[in-house]
């Protein structure tokens, strides 16, 4: 598939580069979860030096191919760019796209023998993988064990027309043939033994389920989960979705999963079903914009009921809906107008209204109300030498945000290491 954005020319990229202030304090760079040298790098693209730039993309950022695609730039870096209180922010974003698209990855890299220690990683996501990076260039071996497709949510769950595959295929190679000692294709349960054979070991399982729904109707034929087709889609295969989906949610995994089955099907009505107003959808803008520019439909203020149907799904009753005070998330809380439901035709409904934990692995963590594993200030578990981040402790995240886990894991589990020897 044809990508939505096309990479800047080198003309495009100098112009830009030039708009940059170069401020002191540089906020964008303070903005970045992972601390990308953003003045640092534009000025690289400014001298024509773009290995330069790629070189300081690449020692703060493991996942720059796929941040300089996906990252949402108007949550971080860009929200902060001084340059738009004189006109407009710079494209940050795109321009690191440009240094990633115009140079490859550096197989010279200079790495020390692996003397400090072994490490288990435990998910090969982006939290897991930028851990065995940083553990790696300080001199730790690292294995990683990861019983889905390695690469995470970015790898199996986001559009090719965002993430070209080869692009993902030439970024995971590159990190999991550099930096991981070994790739372990089982599932771990049980940290006892990993913890009693290495030195550390790092947690970063992401959220692998989804939420439930809890309405009538959802055992129908018909039915999906939004993540389970995403995959069935990214990898190739048919979805079987029908001719007139609902898509239930309004965060990036249901705009992602309407627009990928738009895409596999233009003459699909797809409309995504939400409780509350355009206003407060979840989704990154920019991903709103690109889905409905493939034509997804939207269906605000309404609430589901039940799937209706008898063996199929026929349609989705919901209750139309109107705005109150916030609740704890900041967003206006939605209340049913009684005697306002109504029925959606439709012949496939998506549910895409969040995600959890695997509850059923790792006895003896700590874990928070809602089932995430509980860490310290130091990232550390209850169980001594264990740590873990991304998702599985925050919740759904961006890349770079676990990527910013994943690097101040590495920083605990070398002071615990070497406090330890």
């Amino acid at each position: 598939m044809e990508e939505f954005e096309k990479t800047l020319s080198r003309q495009q990229a100098a112009i830009e580069a030039e708009r940059c202030l170069y401020c002191y304090d540089a906020p964008c760079q303070a903005k970045c979860p992972a601390h990308v040298p953003v003045p640092e790098f534009i000025q690289s693209i400014r001298s024509g030096n773009l290995h330069g730039a790629r070189t300081l993309l690449q020692t703060s950022h493991p996942f720059i191919e796929t941040c300089g695609r996906i990252c949402p730039e108007e949550a971080f870096c860009q929200s902060v760019c001084t340059r738009s209180k004189i006109d407009a922010p710079l494209r940050i974003r795109e321009l690191h796209r440009f240094v990633t698209d115009s140079t490859d990855p550096s197989d010279r890299m200079e790495l020390p023998e692996t003397t400090l220690g072994r490490v288990a990683i435990i998910g090969a996501g982006p939290a897991g993988l930028a851990c065995a990076r940083e553990l790696r260039v300080r001199g730790f071996s690292c294995d990683v064990f990861e019983a889905r497709q390695v690469g995470g949510v970015p790898s199996q769950e986001v559009s090719t027309h965002r993430y070209p595959r080869e692009v993902d295929e030439r970024e995971v190679h590159f990190l999991t043939s550099t930096f991981a000692a070994h790739v372990c294709t089982e599932r771990v349960a049980d940290l006892k033994p990993l913890a009693a054979d290495y030195d550390a070991v790092f947690v970063a399982t992401g959220l692998p389920f989804e939420s439930d729904m809890n309405v009538e109707g959802t055992q129908l034929v018909g039915v999906h989960q939004a993540r389970e087709l995403l995959r069935k889609m990214k990898s190739g295969a048919i979805s079987g979705a029908g001719n007139r989906v609902g898509v239930i949610g309004g965060g990036n995994v249901a705009i992602e999963v309407a627009s990928m089955l738009r895409e596999e099907d233009p003459t699909r009505d797809v409309t995504v079903v939400y409780r509350r107003s355009i206003k407060e959808l979840k989704a990154f803008k920019k991903e709103i914009e690109e889905a409905t520019a493939l034509g997804v439909t939207y269906q605000f203020l309404a609430i589901p009921d039940k799937v209706v149907g008898s063996h199929r799904v026929e349609g989705l009753q919901v209750t139309q809906a109107h705005l109150c005070e916030e609740d704890e998330s900041g967003r206006c809380r939605s209340e049913p107008l009684p005697g306002s439901s109504f029925t959606i035709p439709l012949d496939t409904v998506v549910v895409a209204i969040g995600q959890r934990i695997d509850q059923g692995v790792f006895p003896g963590l700590a874990r928070s109300d809602s089932g995430l594993i509980s860490v310290g200030e130091n990232m550390q578990t209850s169980m001594p030498g264990v740590y873990a981040g991304g998702d599985a402790v925050h919740g759904a995240q961006t890349v770079v945000e676990a990527v910013r886990d994943g690097k101040k894991a590495a920083e605990q589990i070398a002071a615990f290491v070497a406090g330890g020897k």
